[in-house]
Formats: C-alpha cells, sequence, structure tokens
C-alpha cells in the first residue's frame, strides 16, 4: 500500500486494551497502523493520514454493528429463582441409599440393578424404560454425589430460564434419549448406570437455547445474519464442549453417553428456543412436573 509518510493520531484510549481492540478492527481490515503511549497513560492509534478516512470509517461501522448486535439480542427469559435442581439431587441421594452400591448387589444385579440399569442389548429387543430407569440409579456415593452437584447446577439455570415442569421434563426427556442413543450405538456388551446422561442433557439444553438466543435475529426477509450474532452462537458451542472434555470425557466415564446427552440437549435446547417463545406458567408447569414424575415411577413399574 502506498503511504503519504504523514501519520495522524485518529484516537485516543483510556486503557491499552481498547486500543488493542480498535488495533484488531484496523488488522481485519488490512489498514497499517500503529499504537503508541500518549500522555497520561493514554494509548494512542496512529494511521497514515492516506488511511485515515478508510479507518475512520471501519471503525465506525464496527461499533455500530456493535451496538446493534447489543441492543437486539433478546434477554435470556427469567422465571424466577427454582429449587428443582436440587430437589432432583436430594431424591437421587435418597434413591441411593435405598438401593446401594452396584458393587454390594452382585453379579445379577439386585432388585434394582438388575431390572434397572441401561443393559444396551435388552432396550435395543423392547425393554426401552431401562433407559430412564438407569437414570435413576449410581455407581457408589461418589458416583451419585458427582451428577448431583452437576444437576443442582444446570438444572436449577434451565429451571429458572424455562419454569420446573419444562426444564424437569425436558431434562428426563434428553437424558432417555441419551441413553437410547447409546445402546443402541453399542448394540450389546453395554451396560451402564447413573444420571450424567441427563446432566450433560441439561448442558446441551442450556446451550441450544442460548444459540437460538443468539440467532434469533429480527431482520428483513433474505438478509444475512450478522457475523457478531453467528460468533457469539459459536462461542456457545464452544463453551459446551470446553464443559464436555472438562466433565466428560474420564477413564471411568461413559463417554459416549456423556456426549449422547449433550448433544441431544444441545438439539432439544435449540428447538425448544425457536418453538417456546413464552414457557407456561403456574398450573402448566406443575402438570409437566407430575407428568415427568410419574414417567419415572411408570418405567420402574415396567421394569418390576
Amino acid at each position: 500500500m502506498a503511504t503519504t509518510g504523514t501519520e495522524v493520531v485518529l484516537r485516543v484510549a483510556g486503557s491499552a486494551e481498547r486500543a488493542e481492540a480498535w488495533s484488531f478492527v484496523l488488522q481485519a481490515v488490512g489498514i497499517p497502523h500503529r499504537v503508541a503511549t500518549a500522555e497520561e497513560g493514554a494509548v494512542a492509534l496512529i494511521v497514515d493520514e492516506a488511511f485515515a478516512a478508510h479507518a475512520a470509517a471501519a471503525l465506525a461501522a464496527q461499533e455500530r454493528e456493535g451496538a446493534e448486535e447489543i441492543a437486539r439480542e433478546a434477554p435470556a427469559p427469567n422465571q424466577g429463582p427454582t429449587t428443582l435442581g436440587a430437589a432432583i439431587a436430594t431424591a437421587l441421594i435418597a434413591f441411593f441409599f435405598v438401593t446401594g452400591p452396584r458393587a454390594a448387589a452382585g453379579s445379577a444385579g439386585g432388585p434394582w440393578f438388575g431390572p434397572g440399569s441401561a443393559v444396551a442389548e435388552r432396550i435395543v429387543h423392547g425393554a426401552w424404560w431401562r433407559a430412564v430407569t438407569a437414570l435413576t440409579l449410581h455407581a457408589d456415593l461418589a458416583h451419585v454425589l458427582g451428577n448431583a452437584v452437576a444437576l443442582v447446577i444446570f438444572v436449577s439455570a434451565l429451571g429458572r430460564w424455562l419454569g420446573r415442569g419444562v426444564a424437569l421434563a425436558l431434562v428426563l426427556l434428553s437424558g432417555t434419549l441419551g441413553n437410547l442413543a447409546t445402546a443402541y450405538f453399542y448394540g450389546s456388551h453395554h451396560d451402564s448406570v447413573g444420571a450424567s446422561t441427563a446432566a450433560f442433557g441439561a448442558l446441551g439444553l442450556l446451550g441450544g437455547l442460548q444459540i437460538m438466543r443468539r440467532l434469533r435475529v429480527p431482520r428483513s426477509r433474505g438478509a444475512p445474519l450478522p457475523g457478531g450474532r453467528r460468533r457469539r452462537a459459536l462461542a456457545v458451542v464452544g463453551a459446551c464442549l470446553g464443559l464436555f472434555a472438562m466433565m466428560g470425557v474420564g477413564e471411568r466415564t461413559d463417554v459416549v453417553a456423556h456426549l449422547a446427552g449433550l448433544v441431544v440437549g444441545v438439539g432439544l435446547g435449540m428447538a425448544t428456543g425457536w418453538w417456546l417463545r413464552r414457557p407456561p406458567r403456574g398450573l402448566g408447569q406443575w402438570l409437566l412436573t407430575a407428568a415427568s414424575t410419574l414417567a419415572v415411577l411408570g418405567c420402574w413399574w415396567l421394569a418390576r
């Protein structure tokens, strides 16, 4: 690029971080510039005089797009505080003290693990209810406590977004579909228990809802989606995968089941975010809570 040799101070920032953000924009559009320390700790953005107008227009366009994106992004719904996550965690821990650890049940599985665990071969041959009952069983105390903590965090956030009934139904559905997908993936020789599939389903649901919140932009028909919105949606995917890598991968973890729960949860979350613009209140939430609870009890009745 040809230059005039004359430099001008385009902008002065009060912090280095602000000046670096401007510099990043100019780098992206290929405008030569430099950043220099000014008086009293300020930081100056300096460009060649020949590119000053172009640089000013690029910075103004970026700031305008950012302001429009923030203004148009719908806020996350807030149904108020919920005890759903704590209630589920408490129920799972209490049920663990009824069933005991898996090792104590023996090779036959005892009265709970025998009929209730997610044995892939039996699920694919019709015992679909095991995909639900297995969510309520845990191998040992550390297993149930770990899942309880994850559920308190993710399900509480989901309940605040969707309400207790919708959140409970979707978490149960994501965990069930995740276990079914895992069973059909293995086909046989796979037996698992634990609510971790539902916990990762809850994480995926939150991610899917956030993706749709960022992608839902009021714009004219056929207009392209703003790049900033796409980037923020992809950032949600990256955050979910990062949490999955930290929590869902290990020597004694069922990685396939965790990934299945996450993927199903993201899909259900995106579908819910697209279709359910306003969660039901009051009676609708209680009916879904009761229906989800009865579904779990019904699956145990089929298993027994």
